[in-house]
């Protein structure tokens, strides 16, 4: 094992194949390279920041522990299908939820100071009130960078179905968040 900087020119799968020979460096890049990632992927599909921390330390557990299970393809989407997994179970484990009520009321008495943050506590809660089959795609797209097609091949969902469903998820949040813009022109 050597303790020098890689090559950022050397592809995932590669670095893949040199942890699995023991290369903890090559973990280390991953692991660097996907973290902010991964981390905003389980934030935004939980929407609970203890939950998600354990679950962002879960997926890099899992791939460390299961570095052997990855045979081919794409180390993004095998990390993000560990991900994935990792947070759909998280989900069907919780029982409560927000009113989208709730969610409006607090957009109409935001007060002017605390306004930035706000606005994007309630964008938070919008997309979590997205139901789940067009919350993870957009989710995927836009705080995970994942391609279209790389969505499509995670979720088992054919391109077209998953274009549409990320075209629906931000349509919805329109919808949802319309009030507060017109409160505001």
């Amino acid at each position: 094992m050597t303790d020098t900087i890689l090559d950022t020119s050397i592809s995932d799968e590669t670095l893949m194949d040199r942890f699995k020979d023991g290369d903890e460096t090559a973990f280390v890049e991953l692991y660097n390279r996907y973290r902010r990632r991964v981390y905003a992927y389980c934030i935004r599909m939980i929407n609970s920041q203890d939950q998600a921390d354990d679950l962002f330390q879960e997926v890099f557990i899992r791939v460390a522990r299961k570095r052997h299970r990855f045979l081919a393809g794409s180390f993004s989407a095998w990390l993000f299908a560990i991900a994935r997994n990792l947070c759909l179970n998280a989900i069907r484990d919780r029982v409560s939820h927000v009113a989208l009520e709730d969610v409006a009321d607090s957009l109409q008495t935001a007060a002017d100071e605390a306004e930035y943050d706000q606005s994007l506590e309630i964008l938070k809660e919008a997309i979590d009130h997205l139901p789940a089959d067009l919350r993870e795609p957009l989710v995927l797209r836009v705080y995970s960078g994942l391609s279209y097609q790389e969505i499509a091949d995670l979720t088992e969902a054919k391109l077209a179905t998953v274009k549409v469903r990320i075209f629906r998820a931000k349509q919805r949040l329109h919808e949802m968040l319309a009030p507060y813009f017109m409160d505001r022109v």
